[in-house]
């Protein structure tokens, strides 16, 4: 397994990469095989994200909220969170376990922070991008195209038919992972997320325009 992380995946890691403190031991045999040690699944976990753009990185790595957790067995996503005496914002619980045997349903779980600080800045309340959210006017158009085609039924499981986030999620890490696949899935979707958070013009622009304010 290579140690090696880019510098953008080294800071996303570094502000945004947490392991409870029973995930390796209770992740079983699969995991403790593949990963020597909790610190090598964490690096992985970085590594599961790297085909976003480097912009998205390293907005994402800025942000206060926005968080990814290590457990042995939880998927949960939780709106606060305390851990080593700090209150986390917006944090996506991921199984150690699914780095080895589901790293799709990883992928898709690792990307829920990023619809959350999207759509509503990573608040306890207010709308995801999934749900038509959205930080700035042009993460709003975004949202509101999701929320748009969220209900055209396009999703591929039950799980992302009924609920916006695991649509998003689970379309965003097929694109990551296969996007001719999600084309032919949901060519609506490929096409937006193409043309959005998967393109580093729209995440150049976007980061402009907040460093003009």
């Amino acid at each position: 397994m290579p140690t090696e992380l880019s510098s953008r995946l080294r800071l996303l890691l570094q502000q945004k990469i947490h392991v409870a403190a029973d995930a390796y031991a209770g992740s079983g045999r699969a995991a403790q095989s593949r990963f020597p040690s909790a610190w090598s699944a964490a690096m992985e976990t970085a590594r599961l994200l790297a085909d976003l753009p480097e912009g998205a990185i390293h907005w994402w790595a800025e942000q206060p909220a926005g968080h990814l957790l290590l457990t042995a067995d939880d998927d949960s996503y939780a709106a606060t969170l305390s851990m080593d005496g700090e209150e986390l914002q917006g944090v996506a619980l991921l199984p150690m376990a699914w780095l080895v045997g589901e790293r799709a349903r990883a992928l898709a779980a690792a990307l829920r922070p990023l619809d959350h600080l999207l759509g509503c800045g990573g608040g306890t309340d207010g709308r995801w991008l999934s749900e038509g959210g959205g930080i700035n006017p042009r993460w709003q158009r975004v949202g509101e195209q999701i929320a748009q085609l969220f209900p055209l039924g396009y999703g591929a499981t039950e799980a992302s038919r009924q609920n916006p986030r695991v649509y998003l999620a689970e379309g965003l890490a097929l694109a990551l992972r296969d996007r001719q696949r999600l084309n032919t899935q949901d060519p609506k979707l490929e096409r937006l997320l193409a043309a959005s958070l998967l393109a580093a013009g729209f995440w150049r622009n976007f980061r402009a325009e907040s460093d003009a304010r």
